[in-house]
């Protein structure tokens, strides 16, 4: 198997020609030696880097989920300042570009598109229009592969921080391509260059050592289960945050976590196994309570379809905890008019079939359908 090499390798082999540039990124990513990129951009660029900008979770990634402000500040030890664009406005002051010629992205994307890096960075694309420095993307595979493709496409009437483009859940795209494509679709005038990846096909997961990208995501077992279990987000079922297991774990004070795991099991979902399991949050939902729930097993990564899983789990849950079950109705990535589960699965259309007691099978049909309608938009963008 050939030696996977991401753009940084790239980057320190030919650094560009520029006069001030600035990170986009955190500390979450690495090159091939295991050396921060923060580290690489400041020994090859030196004074050129003026500034690093971090996204959501904090450029030290450890800030936790929905709307959690990070601070900017000064980092003495790497003489660079670090500005916030996760806080009360997420998108750059005019005075942060002065002088800038190069913004340089290096993201650590896991495969999904509600995860907010890559949106947020589309987000600042579109306000830097037509003013916006040179882009250097320095690309990273998608870690979930680059052929899988899970969910329904977003709606672009429900475009939020959480979604900026018209992709399914588990989009199937390189860093690179997710912003070539949506350079396209929003029409944007801003030049990009690319540093693109050698050694990876695009039916590759991921491989070598996992470095969370964010609080929630410890390892590649994690970012599987994510395409499904952020579905989890948009109702009053626990996913785990606030213990050792988030996106393993699924539960609530008053689910059976036996009845759900025989449930669960006679479907025959491939790639994962159930246990019951009790746990007690220490942050987010039912902080301090007691719940019972699903353990989920990664034992197949390969074989792993997290979406409809996570549909079905939703569906048998609501139906039998009438009662008990509610969709979210809190603030979610700074939108209060629109129900969180219809911003993260894009559309009305996967609430109202779990509301009808719809088998995901019944789904199927019209999600084929947008997946080659997705793949025939996308396929001028693929790089590999």
């Amino acid at each position: 198997m050939p030696q996977l090499r991401n753009g940084i390798e790239k980057f320190i082999e030919r650094p560009p020609d520029c006069q001030r540039a600035v990170f986009i990124g955190n500390a979450s990513i690495y090159d091939r030696a295991g050396i921060p990129v923060y580290r690489v951009l400041k020994e090859v660029l030196g004074k050129k880097l003026s500034a690093a900008w971090s996204l959501q979770h904090g450029f030290f990634h450890d800030r936790q989920d929905n709307m959690l402000y990070s601070p900017s500040f000064f980092w003495p030890g790497l003489e660079l300042p670090v500005l916030s664009l996760y806080a009360e406005t997420p998108l750059p002051a005019d005075e942060w570009l002065s002088g800038v010629d190069l913004l340089i992205v290096d993201l650590h994307d896991v495969g999904t598109r509600v995860y907010t890096y890559l949106n947020h960075l589309l987000l600042i694309m579109r306000h830097l229009d037509g003013r916006c420095p040179r882009l250097l993307i320095l690309d990273r595979a998608n870690p979930l592969d680059g052929i899988t493709i899970e969910g329904n496409r977003l709606q672009p009437e429900y475009f939020s921080m959480v979604g900026q483009l018209p992709l399914p859940m588990r989009h199937g795209l390189t860093v690179a391509e997710f912003l070539l494509y949506g350079r396209a679709y929003h029409g944007l005038n801003l030049e990009i260059e690319l540093l693109k990846i050698s050694g990876w096909r695009r039916s590759d997961l991921f491989r070598g050592p996992w470095a969370p990208p964010s609080p929630n995501l410890p390892d590649l077992g994690s970012a599987l289960l994510y395409p499904g279990a952020v579905m989890l987000e948009g109702a009053n079922l626990s996913e785990g945050r606030g213990t050792t297991r988030p996106f393993y774990f699924c539960g609530a004070p008053f689910l059976d976590g036996e009845e759900l795991v025989h449930e669960m099991s006679y479907a025959k979902f491939p790639g994962v196994e159930f246990r019951p399991v009790f746990f007690t949050p220490e942050f987010g939902k039912y902080a301090g309570l007691h719940c019972r729930g699903l353990l989920f097993g990664v034992s197949r990564p390969a074989e792993l379809r997290s979406f409809a899983l996570f549909y079905e789990l939703l569906r048998l849950v609501r139906k039998k905890h009438t009662a008990d079950f509610r969709w979210n109705e809190q603030a979610y990535e700074f939108e209060k008019d629109r129900p969180a589960i219809d911003l993260i699965s894009g559309s009305p259309q996967i609430r109202l079939a779990i509301e009808a007691d719809c088998p995901f099978v019944e789904l199927a049909e019209q999600i084929r359908r947008e997946r080659e309608a997705y793949l025939e938009e996308v396929q001028p963008y693929l790089l590999y």
